[in-house]
């Protein structure tokens, strides 16, 4: 899964910033809010521990018809909604977060093919020593990080198209969902609420077509656990302008610090909720 992911991230590296300076998309930078960004993206990888996945894995779950999961997308969407309105402001105002979109070449003022060649080739040295299994009786990782980051180009691709230049992500999406049916806003039915209404869809014709993915009996214990990992997870992906989707699989391809500090941080957090046996 490690692998898949770093190879999704490897293709969009490559072809989204060879558009970008061929002048076919434009790149719009995560922002990056210091503290905030980074205490958010460390609760954030606690709420992930607690709903025993992220923002894009309980969707899709959900589209397979299990319930738990039903209730972190439900609860998730909440959070992110009442985050934006409520929470986020507040936050940024209390720790003085000052909003700065650059990425890690920028910074450096390097050319941002610099960095970029050095992590393709340490990638390449660290994928070709590795075998080529499925996962849970999956997709080999080499097809399912291909094809991931084909899907990401396209969503940057589409989306350039609406003039949102953003990529993958279910935060804003989810906040527009919850902002159509509690406050009845049709303008919020825009590019990112039909594309996290289609990640269950999806889920849902593929396990009807080659089986569910595994899980587990829903236990009473389980259902305050999802709902208080999804709410958390929403709220933090609020305050951090994105969640592990955007800032992982949009934000890492074009080297943005804000998404390099809260996926640093978010792992850090996932491993302390797994050390402390919340999947458990």
């Amino acid at each position: 899964m490690v692998r898949a992911y770093f190879l999704a991230v490897a293709v969009q590296m490559l072809i989204i910033n060879a558009l970008a300076d061929a002048g076919h998309i434009a790149i719009a930078v995560p922002p990056l809010y210091g503290y905030a960004t980074a205490g958010a993206g460390f609760v954030y990888g606690l709420g992930m521990a607690l709903s025993m996945g992220c923002a894009g894995s309980v969707l899709y779950r959900a589209g397979e018809g299990k319930l738990d999961y039903m209730l972190v997308s439900a609860a998730f969407v909440i959070g992110a909604w009442f985050a934006n309105d409520w929470i986020t402001i507040p936050v940024h105002a209390v720790l003085r977060s000052r909003e700065l979109s650059v990425t890690i070449p920028e910074a450096l003022s390097v050319s941002r093919w610099l960095p970029i060649a050095l992590l393709l080739i340490a990638l390449f040295l660290w994928m070709r020593r590795a075998g080529s299994r499925p996962y849970d009786h999956g997709w080999h990782w080499p097809a399912t990080g291909i094809l991931v980051g084909i899907t990401g180009v396209a969503a940057w691709l589409v989306s350039a198209k609406t003039g949102t230049y953003c990529g993958l992500g279910t935060m804003q999406g989810s906040d527009g969902l919850a902002t159509f049916f509690l406050q009845g806003d049709i303008t919020a039915l825009n590019w990112t609420v039909f594309m996290v209404a289609g990640i269950p869809l999806g889920s849902l014709i593929a396990s009807r077509l080659h089986g569910k993915s595994p899980g587990r009996p829903l236990k009473s214990q389980r259902v305050p656990m999802a709902l208080t990992g999804g709410f958390v997870m929403g709220i933090c992906a609020a305050v951090a302008a994105g969640d592990n989707i955007l800032h992982g699989l949009s934000g890492m391809p074009i080297l943005a610090l804000s998404s390099t500090l809260f996926m640093l941080c978010a792992y850090a957090g996932a491993w302390i909720g797994i050390r402390l046996n919340w999947l458990k």
